[in-house]
C-alpha cells in the first residue's frame, strides 16, 4: 500500500505531497508524539461525513492538552482533495495531525480506501481482550495514543487474524477496541460503554440509529455475559459497524437480526448525511 503525506507549518501553505511506501498504520510509528488527530475517509468519490464533528473533536483533544487551537478547515478540506485527485484514487482513507508545537503545524496523509472485505462482514471478525487496558484520558484522541497501542499483544497464535484488540477495565468490562468503539446484543438489549470511552462518531450514529430498534444500555459488557446466541460488532468512522463472532476463546452467535438491523440503518443514515469535501468552487489549496 502507498501514502501520501503533505505537510503545513506556520500558515505559509501545505508542502509538496512526498509518497511513502507503506499503509497509515505504518506511518503511525512517524507521527511526532505531542499531537492530536483525527482520522476518516471520503465515500462515493469525495463526499465526506460528519468532518465538522470530526474538526470538532480534534479541537476538544487539544484543548484537554493544554492548547487552544484554530483548525483551517476549508484550507485542509481543499488540502485532502488535492491530494485524492492528485493520487487518481476514487476515495481516500486519511488522517490529519495537529503537532502542538509554537507555532502549531499541520501533517495530511492519505491512503486508498478500500472497504471491509464482504467475508468478514458476513461471518464477523476476531477480537481479543487486553485486561486491565484501560486509557486514563479516553477522550484525547492523541499520536501518543497511536504509539502506545502498538504494545498491545499482536495475538498472533496461528488462529484466524485479530481485527482489533478490545481493552478491559480493572473488573473485566469490555470498555471499546483500541481503534474503534465495542456493543453486545445481550438479548434484546444493546449495550456499549456510557463513559470512560472515545465519544467516536461512529457512536453517536449507531445509538442514534438503535434506539428506535432496541432499548439501549450504556453499561460496558463483561465478556462472560456473553453467551454463544448473543451478538457483538464494534464501529469507526471508517469503516462503520463490523460484526464480531469470536473474543478471546469465546464463540459468539453469527452476526444475527440486531446486528444486521443496525447495519443497515447505519449505511442508509451515511447514505443520507453525506456532504461535498469541498464546494465545487474551492477545490485547490490555499497558499
Amino acid at each position: 500500500m502507498t501514502s501520501y503525506v503533505s505537510e503545513l507549518e506556520r500558515g505559509e501553505g501545505f508542502s509538496e505531497t512526498t509518497v511513502h511506501p507503506g499503509s497509515l498504520a505504518d506511518l503511525a510509528a512517524s507521527e511526532p508524539a505531542n499531537g492530536v488527530y483525527l482520522v476518516a475517509r471520503s465515500w462515493q468519490g469525495g463526499k465526506v461525513l460528519e468532518l465538522d464533528a470530526h474538526f470538532d473533536r480534534l479541537t476538544r483533544s487539544a484543548r484537554g492538552l493544554g492548547h487552544d487551537i484554530e483548525v483551517p478547515r476549508q484550507q485542509l478540506r481543499a488540502q485532502l482533495e488535492a491530494q485524492r485527485r492528485a493520487s487518481g484514487w476514487l476515495d481516500i482513507r486519511f488522517r490529519i495531525t495537529a503537532i502542538l508545537d509554537t507555532p502549531i503545524w499541520w501533517r495530511v496523509s492519505i491512503e486508498e480506501a478500500r472497504p471491509v472485505p464482504d467475508a468478514l462482514l458476513q461471518n464477523g471478525v476476531r477480537c481479543l481482550t487486553v485486561h486491565r487496558s484501560a486509557r486514563a484520558r479516553p477522550e484525547v484522541k492523541s499520536t501518543a495514543w497511536l504509539h502506545a497501542r502498538e504494545c498491545l499483544q499482536t495475538g498472533d497464535d496461528g488462529g484466524d487474524p485479530v481485527y482489533e484488540h478490545l481493552l478491559t477495565d480493572d473488573i473485566g468490562r469490555i470498555l471499546e477496541g483500541s481503534s474503534a468503539n465495542f456493543y453486545a446484543v445481550v438479548g434484546d438489549t444493546l449495550m456499549t460503554a456510557g463513559q470512560g470511552v472515545l465519544a467516536g462518531i461512529a457512536r453517536r450514529i449507531v445509538l442514534t440509529v438503535a434506539r428506535p430498534l432496541m432499548p439501549v444500555q450504556l453499561t460496558p459488557p463483561r465478556l462472560t455475559e456473553l453467551g454463544p446466541d448473543d451478538e457483538a460488532f464494534i464501529s469507526s468512522a471508517t469503516r462503520g459497524v463490523v460484526p464480531v463472532r469470536r473474543i478471546d476463546d469465546h464463540l459468539l452467535g453469527p452476526p444475527g437480526l440486531a446486528t444486521r438491523r443496525i447495519m443497515a440503518a447505519y449505511d442508509a443514515w451515511l447514505a443520507a448525511h453525506l456532504e461535498p469535501l469541498v464546494e465545487a468552487s474551492d477545490c485547490s489549496p490555499s497558499t
